[in-house]
Protein backbone atom coordinates (compact mmCIF):
# COMPACT_ATOMS: atom_id res chain seq x y z
CA UNK A 1 0.00 0.00 0.00
CA UNK A 2 3.30 2.27 0.77
CA UNK A 3 4.59 1.68 -3.14
CA UNK A 4 1.68 3.81 -4.60
CA UNK A 5 2.27 6.41 -2.47
CA UNK A 6 6.13 6.77 -2.89
CA UNK A 7 5.53 6.68 -6.76
CA UNK A 8 3.20 9.46 -6.80
CA UNK A 9 5.43 10.94 -4.91
CA UNK A 10 8.55 10.69 -6.78
CA UNK A 11 6.11 11.65 -9.70
CA UNK A 12 5.15 14.77 -8.50
CA UNK A 13 8.77 15.41 -8.02
CA UNK A 14 9.36 14.67 -11.45
CA UNK A 15 6.63 16.90 -12.80
CA UNK A 16 8.24 20.03 -10.66
CA UNK A 17 11.15 18.94 -11.50
CA UNK A 18 10.63 19.02 -15.18
CA UNK A 19 8.62 22.52 -14.88
CA UNK A 20 11.84 24.25 -12.83
CA UNK A 21 14.38 23.52 -15.62
CA UNK A 22 11.73 24.94 -18.24
CA UNK A 23 11.85 28.34 -16.38
CA UNK A 24 15.68 28.44 -15.58
CA UNK A 25 17.91 29.96 -18.05
CA UNK A 26 16.79 32.56 -20.57
CA UNK A 27 13.93 31.54 -22.29
CA UNK A 28 10.52 33.00 -20.77
CA UNK A 29 7.09 32.05 -21.32
CA UNK A 30 4.16 34.99 -22.25
CA UNK A 31 0.54 34.78 -21.69
CA UNK A 32 -0.13 34.48 -25.29
CA UNK A 33 -1.15 31.84 -27.85
CA UNK A 34 1.34 30.66 -30.29
CA UNK A 35 1.98 27.40 -32.50
CA UNK A 36 -0.81 24.68 -31.61
CA UNK A 37 -1.96 26.54 -29.09
CA UNK A 38 1.00 26.44 -26.77
CA UNK A 39 1.46 29.82 -24.88
CA UNK A 40 4.73 31.22 -26.87
CA UNK A 41 8.09 31.10 -25.55
CA UNK A 42 11.04 33.29 -26.10
CA UNK A 43 14.43 32.44 -26.12
CA UNK A 44 16.63 34.98 -24.81
CA UNK A 45 20.24 35.38 -25.75
CA UNK A 46 22.41 37.60 -23.26
CA UNK A 47 25.01 38.68 -25.53
CA UNK A 48 22.16 39.76 -27.37
CA UNK A 49 22.70 43.47 -28.30
CA UNK A 50 20.82 45.90 -30.11
CA UNK A 51 21.01 46.54 -34.01
CA UNK A 52 21.10 49.31 -35.94
CA UNK A 53 18.40 50.09 -38.44
CA UNK A 54 20.46 48.44 -41.66
CA UNK A 55 21.55 45.48 -38.81
CA UNK A 56 17.50 44.74 -38.45
CA UNK A 57 16.85 44.59 -42.80
CA UNK A 58 19.83 42.79 -43.25
CA UNK A 59 18.22 40.22 -40.41
CA UNK A 60 14.97 40.04 -41.96
CA UNK A 61 16.13 39.24 -45.22
CA UNK A 62 18.32 36.19 -44.37
CA UNK A 63 15.51 35.18 -42.36
CA UNK A 64 12.77 32.56 -43.38
CA UNK A 65 9.76 32.58 -41.08
CA UNK A 66 7.99 35.34 -43.63
CA UNK A 67 8.21 31.97 -45.71
CA UNK A 68 5.97 30.02 -43.67
CA UNK A 69 2.06 29.44 -44.51
CA UNK A 70 -0.22 31.34 -42.40
CA UNK A 71 -2.45 28.18 -40.78
CA UNK A 72 -5.53 29.55 -38.17
CA UNK A 73 -5.48 27.91 -35.51
CA UNK A 74 -1.82 26.07 -35.80
CA UNK A 75 0.48 28.81 -37.11
CA UNK A 76 -0.77 32.53 -36.53
CA UNK A 77 0.81 35.89 -36.43
CA UNK A 78 2.35 35.04 -32.41
CA UNK A 79 3.75 32.04 -34.16
CA UNK A 80 5.50 33.94 -36.29
CA UNK A 81 6.90 36.85 -34.22
CA UNK A 82 7.89 33.83 -31.88
CA UNK A 83 10.31 32.81 -34.46
CA UNK A 84 11.25 36.08 -35.64
CA UNK A 85 12.26 37.21 -32.09
CA UNK A 86 14.32 33.07 -31.01
CA UNK A 87 15.98 33.56 -34.52
CA UNK A 88 17.23 37.03 -34.43
CA UNK A 89 18.24 36.51 -30.36
CA UNK A 90 20.22 33.26 -31.73
CA UNK A 91 21.94 35.76 -34.27
CA UNK A 92 23.01 38.01 -31.32
CA UNK A 93 20.15 40.59 -32.17
CA UNK A 94 18.38 41.74 -29.26
CA UNK A 95 14.37 41.34 -29.95
CA UNK A 96 11.03 41.98 -29.09
CA UNK A 97 7.61 40.22 -29.47
CA UNK A 98 4.76 42.89 -29.45
CA UNK A 99 0.96 42.41 -29.38
CA UNK A 100 -1.13 44.94 -30.62
CA UNK A 101 -4.93 45.40 -29.25
CA UNK A 102 -6.75 47.18 -32.44
CA UNK A 103 -9.45 49.82 -31.63
CA UNK A 104 -13.29 47.56 -32.01
CA UNK A 105 -11.68 44.76 -32.55
CA UNK A 106 -12.05 41.29 -30.75
CA UNK A 107 -8.46 39.59 -32.04
CA UNK A 108 -5.14 41.83 -32.30
CA UNK A 109 -2.01 41.25 -33.77
CA UNK A 110 1.37 40.30 -33.14
CA UNK A 111 5.01 41.43 -34.42
CA UNK A 112 8.70 42.00 -33.83
CA UNK A 113 10.09 45.45 -32.21
CA UNK A 114 13.94 46.14 -32.12
CA UNK A 115 15.51 49.28 -30.32
CA UNK A 116 17.91 50.12 -33.08
CA UNK A 117 21.00 52.30 -31.73
CA UNK A 118 20.20 54.33 -34.95
CA UNK A 119 16.92 55.04 -35.31
CA UNK A 120 15.17 54.34 -32.24
CA UNK A 121 12.56 51.69 -31.84
CA UNK A 122 11.63 49.81 -35.21
CA UNK A 123 8.45 47.46 -35.64
CA UNK A 124 8.75 44.24 -38.27
CA UNK A 125 6.48 41.92 -39.43
CA UNK A 126 6.91 38.62 -41.16
CA UNK A 127 3.61 37.11 -40.81
CA UNK A 128 3.34 35.07 -43.91
CA UNK A 129 0.39 34.06 -45.96
CA UNK A 130 -2.32 31.54 -46.77
CA UNK A 131 -3.71 30.49 -50.18
CA UNK A 132 -7.29 30.23 -48.72
CA UNK A 133 -9.26 32.59 -47.64
CA UNK A 134 -10.62 32.57 -43.56
CA UNK A 135 -12.03 34.21 -40.65
CA UNK A 136 -9.08 34.82 -39.11
CA UNK A 137 -7.97 37.16 -41.66
CA UNK A 138 -7.86 39.64 -38.94
CA UNK A 139 -4.92 38.37 -37.67
CA UNK A 140 -2.41 38.81 -40.57
CA UNK A 141 -1.91 42.22 -42.88
CA UNK A 142 -3.57 41.64 -46.26
CA UNK A 143 -2.56 43.07 -49.60
CA UNK A 144 -4.40 45.58 -51.28
CA UNK A 145 -4.52 43.67 -54.16
CA UNK A 146 -4.03 40.28 -55.39
CA UNK A 147 -1.05 38.31 -53.20
CA UNK A 148 0.14 37.61 -56.74
CA UNK A 149 2.11 40.73 -56.56
CA UNK A 150 4.33 39.20 -53.88
CA UNK A 151 5.20 36.51 -55.61
CA UNK A 152 9.07 35.35 -55.31
CA UNK A 153 9.60 38.75 -52.56
CA UNK A 154 10.24 38.68 -49.22
CA UNK A 155 6.91 38.99 -47.35
CA UNK A 156 8.98 40.84 -44.39
CA UNK A 157 7.15 44.73 -44.06
CA UNK A 158 7.73 47.11 -41.96
CA UNK A 159 5.21 47.79 -39.46
CA UNK A 160 4.09 51.59 -38.63
CA UNK A 161 2.62 51.76 -34.85
CA UNK A 162 1.43 54.53 -32.47
CA UNK A 163 -1.11 54.20 -30.37
CA UNK A 164 -4.32 55.97 -31.76
CA UNK A 165 -3.14 55.80 -35.36
CA UNK A 166 -3.57 53.13 -37.90
CA UNK A 167 -1.18 49.90 -37.53
CA UNK A 168 0.12 50.03 -40.90
CA UNK A 169 2.94 47.92 -43.35
CA UNK A 170 5.22 48.85 -45.90
CA UNK A 171 7.40 46.29 -47.48
CA UNK A 172 10.80 46.13 -45.95
CA UNK A 173 12.69 45.88 -49.52
CA UNK A 174 10.96 49.15 -50.36
CA UNK A 175 10.47 51.26 -46.50
CA UNK A 176 13.08 53.69 -46.58
CA UNK A 177 12.70 55.18 -42.87
CA UNK A 178 10.90 53.12 -39.91
CA UNK A 179 9.62 56.84 -39.15
CA UNK A 180 5.62 56.96 -38.74
CA UNK A 181 5.78 60.08 -40.50
CA UNK A 182 7.45 58.18 -43.78
CA UNK A 183 4.43 55.77 -43.56
CA UNK A 184 2.20 58.63 -43.82
CA UNK A 185 3.84 60.29 -46.59
CA UNK A 186 3.68 56.73 -48.09
CA UNK A 187 -0.06 56.43 -47.76
CA UNK A 188 -0.79 60.13 -49.51
CA UNK A 189 1.68 58.19 -52.66
CA UNK A 190 -0.46 55.52 -52.70
CA UNK A 191 -3.39 56.86 -52.40
CA UNK A 192 -2.70 59.65 -55.27
CA UNK A 193 -1.78 56.52 -57.08
CA UNK A 194 -4.97 54.68 -56.66
CA UNK A 195 -6.62 57.59 -58.06
CA UNK A 196 -4.16 57.92 -61.21
CA UNK A 197 -4.90 54.09 -61.60
CA UNK A 198 -8.72 54.58 -61.34
CA UNK A 199 -8.93 57.42 -64.11
CA UNK A 200 -6.28 55.47 -66.28
CA UNK A 201 -8.75 52.53 -65.76
CA UNK A 202 -11.31 54.58 -67.14
CA UNK A 203 -9.46 56.00 -70.01
CA UNK A 204 -8.97 52.66 -71.22
CA UNK A 205 -12.60 51.83 -70.85
CA UNK A 206 -13.56 54.46 -72.90
CA UNK A 207 -10.83 53.89 -75.26
CA UNK A 208 -11.72 50.39 -75.90
CA UNK A 209 -15.62 51.44 -76.29
CA UNK A 210 -14.22 53.88 -79.03
CA UNK A 211 -12.67 50.59 -80.92
CA UNK A 212 -15.52 48.77 -80.60
CA UNK A 213 -17.83 51.87 -82.20
CA UNK A 214 -15.23 52.26 -85.07
CA UNK A 215 -14.99 48.71 -85.95
CA UNK A 216 -18.62 48.42 -86.15
CA UNK A 217 -19.40 51.20 -88.12
CA UNK A 218 -16.53 50.41 -90.34
CA UNK A 219 -17.87 47.34 -90.94
CA UNK A 220 -21.06 48.12 -92.24
CA UNK A 221 -19.88 51.40 -94.31
CA UNK A 222 -18.58 51.92 -97.79
CA UNK A 223 -15.42 53.68 -98.86
CA UNK A 224 -14.69 55.45 -102.03
CA UNK A 225 -11.42 57.29 -102.18
CA UNK A 226 -11.46 60.75 -100.83
CA UNK A 227 -14.87 60.33 -100.23
CA UNK A 228 -16.09 61.90 -96.87
CA UNK A 229 -16.44 58.25 -95.05
CA UNK A 230 -13.07 57.20 -96.09
CA UNK A 231 -11.76 60.92 -94.58
CA UNK A 232 -13.68 60.17 -91.20
CA UNK A 233 -12.36 57.16 -91.26
CA UNK A 234 -8.80 58.53 -91.19
CA UNK A 235 -9.65 60.78 -88.77
CA UNK A 236 -10.97 58.65 -86.31
CA UNK A 237 -8.27 55.74 -86.62
CA UNK A 238 -5.74 59.00 -86.39
CA UNK A 239 -7.54 60.04 -82.83
CA UNK A 240 -7.34 56.22 -81.57
CA UNK A 241 -3.87 55.97 -82.31
CA UNK A 242 -3.05 59.24 -80.60
CA UNK A 243 -5.28 57.79 -77.67
CA UNK A 244 -3.31 54.81 -77.09
CA UNK A 245 0.24 56.72 -76.94
CA UNK A 246 -1.43 59.05 -74.81
CA UNK A 247 -2.57 55.58 -72.43
CA UNK A 248 0.72 53.58 -73.02
CA UNK A 249 2.81 56.89 -71.64
CA UNK A 250 0.02 57.06 -68.56
CA UNK A 251 0.90 52.97 -68.22
CA UNK A 252 4.72 53.23 -68.44
CA UNK A 253 4.57 56.05 -65.62
CA UNK A 254 1.82 54.15 -63.45
CA UNK A 255 4.00 50.67 -63.55
CA UNK A 256 6.99 52.98 -62.52
CA UNK A 257 5.33 54.48 -59.59
CA UNK A 258 4.03 51.35 -58.46
CA UNK A 259 7.32 49.52 -58.61
CA UNK A 260 8.79 52.33 -56.58
CA UNK A 261 6.22 51.65 -53.64
CA UNK A 262 6.10 48.18 -53.93
CA UNK A 263 2.94 45.88 -52.64
CA UNK A 264 0.69 47.71 -51.05
CA UNK A 265 -0.40 46.44 -47.56
CA UNK A 266 -3.81 47.40 -46.00
CA UNK A 267 -4.15 48.84 -42.60
CA UNK A 268 -5.24 46.64 -39.94
CA UNK A 269 -7.00 48.96 -37.79
CA UNK A 270 -6.42 51.98 -34.96
CA UNK A 271 -3.91 51.09 -32.45
CA UNK A 272 -5.47 50.56 -28.99
CA UNK A 273 -2.30 49.06 -26.60
CA UNK A 274 1.25 48.06 -27.24
CA UNK A 275 2.56 45.55 -25.22
CA UNK A 276 6.08 44.71 -25.98
CA UNK A 277 7.87 42.05 -24.23
CA UNK A 278 11.23 41.48 -24.41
Amino acid sequence: MSRPGALAVLLAALVFALFITACQGNTRQIPYNGTYGFKVVLENNPAAKDPTWEQVKAFLETDNTDERDYVPGDFVCGSFAQDVHNNAEKAGIKAAWVAIDLAGKPIGHALNAFNTTDRGMVFSDSTGDTAAANDAALLKPELEEDGEAVIGQPRDRIAYVVKGKELGFISMVMAQSPDYSYYEQYRVKSGQYSVLLNAYNSKVDAYNADVQAFNRWAGSATFVAGGSEARRADEWRRNLQISQHLLDTIKADLEKEKAAQGPAWKPMGIVSNIDIRW
